[in-house]
This record gives structure tokens, C-alpha cells and sequence, in this order.
């Protein structure tokens, strides 16, 4: 279990409830909610009063005039792919004693359950405006609260231990574009390439260090009160300095190499690059040329994007040389006519009228030709390998393909079917079902596998739904002995083959 607030896009946002709670419960216009709770709301417990819920909190907030920053605490509690399924006794305890850790059990809160991806996790949407002070409350350095009771909860629900060790410190943007691109982050580039292979010892100075950045095309600028590695050709690429290493801190630094000194000028460090970032699938990157057919549907995706934009801009302007043609002729029209300078004014006028609600018309057509443009971008790199992966595609099914680690039913054909729904599809390509039950199975290319406790009633949803998939073709068992045993026993009775069993 691991417990973690996430950090808002922009901290000076007035209010996020009415667009985190309409997220949670409806993500992507697909109905996300399977467990709702309402905390500190009396009488809006239900899932249909989210809306006055969120109507009744937005009211408190503005009770508050004083508070300037963000009044929401968007907490995450997220499970192991194998825990069981929570009862919902259960979670409201879990959602409860995680409010009370940051401070927050006086205050209002909606706690929504998703279950469509491979593990099930828990969004807590908590006011911070108190119900009865209307004073706000940030919830200060919690995190270490949120480890100590997910280690508590853990052993009394008997749920997977999760190792919650610090890894190198990446920035919220940089692990976002990981997980959802599946391209390596320059924060964790810069790790590698040179906070791993650069020897501090070794540079005796400031003008040494910066030395060394040029190699990468990369300065060392001062950023707040710290210092930070940016791409010299793309200055949007930035991470802090302490993200190559502890050595890289500006204490230790100016430790070493007495006060900040700045380096080179931009064009210095461009005409010095050796080595240069670029974005790279994560993990062994086979050379199978997936990732070359992905550059190559990019770049056509940004000519078909060019020519649509081209096309667009050129009737656009047909249509408003049209338009002003004909509304110049009309003048002219009036101009000509043998009738008072009176009556002209009053046809000027009327002509002015229809000219601007032709123009009002008129933008609002081209408004709807440009919200009509045809997407044909493949999507991240992940989306493009799922895309794939459902097509057949061999390449595709083993770079997304994991080890499995529960009970599982196994066919020999690796032949891939085409993925049942796109809603339920996870980034890996997979799809998982909540049964009936409780019971959760992750279906992916050739294998089926049991999330949670092995109990019967799970087995015999496994068993059912294999039966559905493979229909007659032999199956292989994989897991533990003595729950294969039991899952034999299932299929034997459904008339489920099976080929070997195999013990992990």
C-alpha cells in the first residue's frame, strides 16, 4: 500500500473540487466509480448526492477570503496488483485513518474507489477549510505519517508489503512523463549520463565544471535558491542539480567550489555539445524497429497536421474575401440609388446590422471547422504499443508482455486476440475484470491471471472465463502447488484441457 498526495498542476488555483470529484467519479466520460464515501457531510453519503457534496464544500471554501492558494488535498492511497479486494468497511477504516494522519478528520471529504487499472487505488478529494473556524489547513511533511501507517495496515489487513525505499529523486513532471509517455525523462538522462559518469573529485573548480556540462550541451544556472541543469537547445528541458546525485546540491557544490560562479553564454554550449539528450523508450530498448515505425507515425502525423492547418487557413480566407465582396458590393449598390441621402443612411444602417450578425455567424463557423480537425496521432509511446499489441503485433506483446506472479492459465497459442474494450485497457496493454465477488483477473496476450486471494469462488471465475477465451485448446497452470491443485480439480469439472501444470 502506498499513501501519497498529489500535487496540483497549479497551486494558485482557487478551488479543484469541481474538476477533481466530476474526475474521479466519470474520468474520460466512462463511469470510474466502484466504492464512494462522504466523510463529515451528513445526509450527501450517496453516490447520487456527489454533486450538492461538492456544491456544500465549494460553499465552505468560500467562506474563506483569506486563503489564497489551493483549499483541496487530493490524497491517493494505491494497493498491489495482488491484494484482495478491501470490503468497504474496511476501506472507509483505511480512508478515516489516512485523513486523521494528515490532520484533516474535522474537515469534509469524498473518497472515490477505481478499479479498471491492474491495481485498485483510492482518491480522497479533502476540503481544507474547517466546517466551524473556516480556518485552512495544509498538512505539513505527512508523507512520513502516510509510510508508517501504510506498514501498520499492511500487517493488520494482510495486505502485499510494498517497498517504500527513496529512490533517486525525480520531480513530479519528470516521473508524469515517464509513466505516461514511457520515454526516459531528462531528470533521469542527466542522472545517467552525467551526474553517474562525472567524477567531482577530479574538477578542481567552477570554469572546470562548466567545462564538463558542455560536453552534454547542458548549464548550470542558478534557479531560486538552488541551481538547476538545463538544455541549452531546449530550455524547457530542466531539472534541479540535485537530481544527478547528493554531490550535485548547491551546498555541497559551493562547498567544494567556493560561491556560484555562472558559466558560458548559451551559443558557447551549443557549439560544444557532443552528447545531447534524446528521448528514448525506458528500459532494454530492443532493436526491433517498433521505435522507428513510432518516430515515422509521428512525422506523419505532423504533415497530415500542416496540411489540414493549410488547407483550413486557405478556406478560411476564401470565406472572408467572399464575405467582405459581398457586403462591399451591397454598399455600392446603395451608393447608386437615386433616393434621398436620408433614406441611404437608414439602408447603411440596416446593412451594418447584417454585416455584423453575418460576422458573428461567420466566426462561428470557422470556430466548428477548426474544432473538426481529424486526429491522427498515434498517441505516446505507450498507446502506440497497446495499439499494436491488440493488433497482433509480436514486437509490441513482448515489450509489454510481465512476468506473472499469481495463479494464471496459460494457453500455448501465442497467437494475441483483439483486446474485448478499449475503456478497460491498461497502459501494459492488459485488461483487468472485477468480477462478481470480488474477484479481479488481468487478461493479456495468451494468459489470464488471478489478482487477490486464491479463494474458490475466484477460482471459479478464472476457470469460467478461460473457458470463454481459450474454449477446447490446452491450457498450462501456473502458481503455487497446492492452488493448482484446486484450480485442476475447477477445470476438470468445467472440461477445461489441461496440457501440463507448472510450479513457479
Amino acid at each position: 500500500m502506498i499513501i501519497t498526495p498529489k500535487q496540483p498542476k497549479n497551486d494558485k488555483t482557487r478551488s479543484r473540487l469541481s474538476k477533481l470529484v466530476p474526475y474521479m467519479l466519470r474520468g474520460q466520460g466512462k463511469e470510474r466509480c466502484t466504492w464512494y464515501m462522504a466523510g463529515n457531510l451528513p445526509g450527501l453519503d450517496r453516490r447520487e448526492d456527489a454533486g450538492l457534496a461538492v456544491d456544500v464544500m465549494e460553499l465552505l471554501q468560500a467562506g474563506n477570503q483569506r486563503a489564497k492558494g489551493n483549499k483541496t488535498y487530493h490524497l491517493v492511497i494505491s494497493f498491489h496488483p495482488e491484494d484482495r479486494r478491501l470490503t468497504p468497511a474496511e476501506l472507509e477504516d483505511v480512508v478515516r485513518r489516512s485523513v486523521r494522519a494528515a490532520g484533516l478528520e474535522e474537515h469534509q471529504y469524498i473518497a472515490v474507489r477505481h478499479s479498471e487499472q491492474e491495481h485498485e487505488h483510492v482518491h480522497v478529494a479533502v476540503n481544507k477549510i474547517h466546517p466551524e473556524t473556516l480556518k485552512i489547513h495544509h498538512p505539513y511533511k505527512a508523507i512520513h505519517a502516510y509510510q508508517a501507517l501504510a506498514r501498520i495496515l499492511e500487517e493488520e489487513l494482510g495486505l502485499h508489503r510494498v517497498d517504500r525505499i527513496r529512490r533517486p529523486s525525480h520531480s513530479h513532471k519528470a516521473r508524469n512523463f515517464e509513466a505516461h509517455q514511457g520515454l526516459e525523462s531528462f531528470s533521469r538522462w542527466s542522472r545517467r549520463s552525467i551526474g553517474d559518469a562525472t567524477e567531482l573529485d577530479r574538477i578542481a573548480s567552477w570554469d572546470g565544471l562548466h567545462r564538463e556540462l558542455k560536453r552534454f550541451g547542458v548549464c548550470l544556472v542558478r534557479r531560486g535558491n538552488g541551481l538547476a541543469i538545463i538544455d541549452a537547445t531546449r530550455p524547457t528541458l530542466a531539472c534541479k542539480a540535485s537530481a544527478l546525485g547528493r554531490a550535485w546540491s548547491k551546498p555541497r557544490l559551493c562547498e567544494r567550489y567556493g560561491d556560484f560562479v555562472p558559466g558560458p553564454e548559451i551559443a558557447e554550449v551549443v557549439r560544444a555539445q557532443v552528447v545531447a539528450y534524446v528521448e528514448r523508450p525506458l528500459g532494454r530498448a530492443r532493436d526491433d524497429g517498433l521505435w522507428h515505425e513510432y518516430q515515422e507515425a509521428l512525422g506523419a502525423a505532423r504533415a497530415r497536421r500542416d496540411e489540414l492547418r493549410q488547407a483550413l487557413s486557405s478556406r478560411v480566407d476564401t470565406v472572408r474575401a467572399a464575405h467582405r465582396g459581398h457586403f462591399k458590393l451591397r454598399h455600392h449598390a446603395i451608393a447608386a440609388m437615386p433616393i434621398p441621402g436620408c433614406e441611404k443612411q437608414k439602408l447603411y444602417k440596416m446593412l451594418s446590422f447584417e454585416r455584423k450578425a453575418a460576422e458573428r455567424k461567420l466566426r462561428a463557423t470557422v470556430k466548428r471547422w477548426r474544432t473538426m480537425s481529424v486526429d491522427t496521432h498515434p498517441g505516446s509511446w505507450k498507446e502506440f504499443l497497446v495499439g499494436r499489441a491488440a493488433r497482433g503485433d509480436e514486437r509490441a506483446i513482448r515489450r509489454l508482455r510481465r512476468r506473472l506472479q499469481g495463479l494464471a492459465i496459460k494457453s500455448r497459442e501465442k497467437r494475441i486476440q483483439a483486446l474485448p474494450s478499449r475503456s478497460l485497457r491498461t497502459s501494459r496493454g492488459s485488461v483487468v475484470h472485477n468480477l462478481p465477488g470480488g474477484a479481479r483477473l488481468r487478461e493479456s496476450a495468451g494468459s489470464i491471471e488471478l489478482l487477490g486471494e486464491a479463494r474458490d469462488s475466484a477460482l471459479e471465475q478464472l476457470v469460467r472465463v478461460a473457458k470463454q477465451r481459450f474454449g477446447s485448446k490446452r491450457v498450462t497452470l501456473l502458481g503455487r502447488k497446492e492452488a493448482q491443485q484446486r484450480l485442476l480439480e475447477i477445470a476438470a469439472k468445467r472440461g477445461l484441457e489441461i496440457a501440463e501444470e507448472r510450479q513457479r
